[in-house]
């Protein structure tokens, strides 16, 4: 009898615990970016844009969204968009629904001011290789260039730092030339920075979206190397602070409707495009950037109806963007510490940081594997209730029942044990979601209430017996 209550109290636990858990997974979510197909498979193909446009973001743009993780005041005017950050955790942001496996971005430009504030226009692909462009509010003569490959932070001297007149106060053209043999860095049709395929940190060479916006480096809950980086602490009081945009130019160098990987080596060429060809449209994507940043207009299915008032308003100055050449060599920097940004860094944030939603998103994944685990408890469960039930029905012996009881003792504990392990791993996920700072495209909620809804409903008959027996 005492062993029976021991049981039946061991039982009645797990399946409390089993509703705490759920309840905390409904309102966990996990911020990440898209499935890494380097460590995961099964990862659902890239949309590729696979021809040109021009956007003038007059108005809501046609290739561009606001994630969800993003806040912040985003507003389209005559003259372009303007992105604001009005308070603290603001970041506003927009990503592209399009990749890129190779190709050029063109960004007519102005930098938010402001101590700690950092203004972010760059190509990310789902497994961590990216390209940025930088600028820090409180740097009135510089802008910086970044490159990384596979999510690599472990040097921090891939960073270069660019002179420019007034990035806060006058449109500059910024451009980022991304071919298969090298990556151009340009400023109002000068280019500024080579990097070359045979770098030996790697080269960025997988489908890459694009992303653009703002956010505070210097928060005063970011790491100290952060907070360096960005130029110091930010001081809210001083708000807005706001980063404007006056044209974007895009082409993609390949063709096709979308882009997938063929193994996980994350090589250029295992990438297959889909009705189409990798690198295959080269040639006619530089003569439609040329015509676009010259004020004309190209045909394409898939080129943005934004493309005509864009290209109407399009200044002068764009068309010496197209003859931007290769010079300089890579510097130390200390740039890529931004990696290490905290709770108030966006959607605008570097490769480590997205390796960390990553690292939820892989946690999530383990939860599910748990949340299957915990069914086949449960049902396990299930069965020894049955055989209690049968046991009691035909007046088993003594010994039969304790055996049974032995049974249920051992599946309550290995229940217990398994919702156990799936609260610490959602206690993981949630602490790594909170710390991350990134803002990816969309957020991976963790909820379990059918496994544990099923194992309620395979317990009730196991606890109906047990308080039979007593």
């Amino acid at each position: 009898m005492v062993l029976l209550k021991s049981v039946l109290v061991a039982v009645g636990a797990a399946s409390a615990l089993a509703q705490s858990s759920a309840s905390a997974s409904a309102s966990a979510s996990a911020s990440g970016s898209s499935c890494n197909p380097l460590k995961t498979s099964g990862c659902a193909p890239d949309t590729a844009l696979g021809s040109s446009f021009a956007e003038s973001f007059n108005s809501q743009p046609q290739h561009f969204s606001k994630p969800d993780a993003a806040t912040g005041q985003i507003n389209y005017t005559d003259s372009g968009m303007s992105m604001t950050i009005s308070k603290r955790y603001d970041n506003p942001s927009l990503k592209s629904d399009f990749y890129l496996m190779f190709g050029k971005i063109e960004v007519e430009f102005k930098a938010a001011p402001g101590q700690g504030i950092v203004s972010s226009f760059y190509l990310q692909s789902d497994d961590l290789d990216e390209i940025d462009l930088e600028w820090t509010g409180g740097d009135v003569t510089q802008f910086q260039s970044n490159y990384f490959s596979k999510g690599n932070t472990t040097t921090f001297d891939r960073g270069e730092f660019h002179g420019v007149d007034a990035p806060q106060d006058t449109f500059h053209n910024y451009t980022i030339d991304w071919a298969m043999d090298k990556t151009v860095w340009s400023l109002d049709g000068s280019a500024v920075r080579t990097l070359a395929n045979d770098s030996s940190q790697g080269y960025p060479q997988s489908p890459m979206y694009l992303m653009m916006g703002c956010w505070a480096g210097g928060d005063s809950s970011n790491a100290a190397g952060t907070i360096e980086w960005a130029g110091g602490l930010t001081d809210y009081t001083k708000a807005p602070f706001s980063m404007y945009v006056k044209r974007v130019i895009v082409t993609d160098y390949s063709s096709g409707d979308q882009y997938s990987y063929n193994g996980q080596d994350g090589t250029w060429e295992s990438i297959e495009a889909k009705n189409g060809e990798v690198y295959g449209r080269y040639e006619k994507a530089q003569s439609e950037f040329s015509a676009l940043a010259e004020g004309q207009t190209v045909s394409s299915s898939s080129t943005s109806s934004a493309t005509s008032s864009a290209s109407s308003s399009a200044s002068s100055s764009s068309s010496a963007s197209s003859s931007a050449s290769a010079s300089s060599s890579a510097s130390a920097s200390a740039s890529a510490s931004k990696s290490s940004a905290s709770s108030s860094s966006s959607s605008s944030t570097s490769s480590a940081e997205s390796s960390t939603a990553s690292s939820s998103s892989s946690t999530s994944s383990a939860e599910s594997s748990t949340a299957s685990s915990l069914s086949s408890s449960a049902l396990s469960s299930s069965n020894t209730a049955s055989t209690i039930s049968s046991s009691a029905a035909s007046s088993s012996s003594v010994s039969e029942l304790s055996s049974a009881t032995t049974s249920i003792s051992g599946s309550a504990v290995s229940t217990s044990n398994t919702i156990s392990s799936r609260s610490s791993t959602l206690a993981t996920s949630t602490i790594s979601s909170s710390s991350s700072s990134s803002s990816s495209s969309h957020s991976v909620l963790i909820n379990s209430s059918n496994a544990v809804q099923s194992l309620q409903m395979r317990l009730s008959p196991l606890l109906a017996a047990l308080a039979f027996l007593i």
